[in-house]
Order: structure tokens, then sequence, then C-alpha cells
């Protein structure tokens, strides 16, 4: 390889680091989504079994 392809490889390597949060998050708000939809399945099941 050449030294403009590893330039060129080695400038988006080094800032990667700056969204690795994405990986991290992601999964966060699919479980904290599945909480609350659980959540209100439940409340609305309740308020059902009352009427």
């Amino acid at each position: 390889m050449g030294e403009t392809t590893i330039a060129g490889l080695a400038l988006p390597l080094a800032h990667i680091g700056h969204w690795l949060w994405v990986f991290y998050v992601l999964p966060v708000l699919i479980v904290i989504g599945g909480i609350i939809r659980s959540t209100r399945a439940e409340k609305r099941r309740e308020r059902e079994d009352k009427d």
C-alpha cells in the first residue's frame, strides 16, 4: 500500500471512536421502548378489567 492509501485510511479510523456511542445507545433505546410499551399495555389491561 502506498503512503496516500495508508493516510487515507488512518483519518477515518482515528475518528471512529467518536461514533461508537451509537452502538451503545441503540440497544438501550430499544430496551427502554419495550419497557414503556409493556407498561402501557399492562395499564390498559388493568383499566379494561375494571370496566
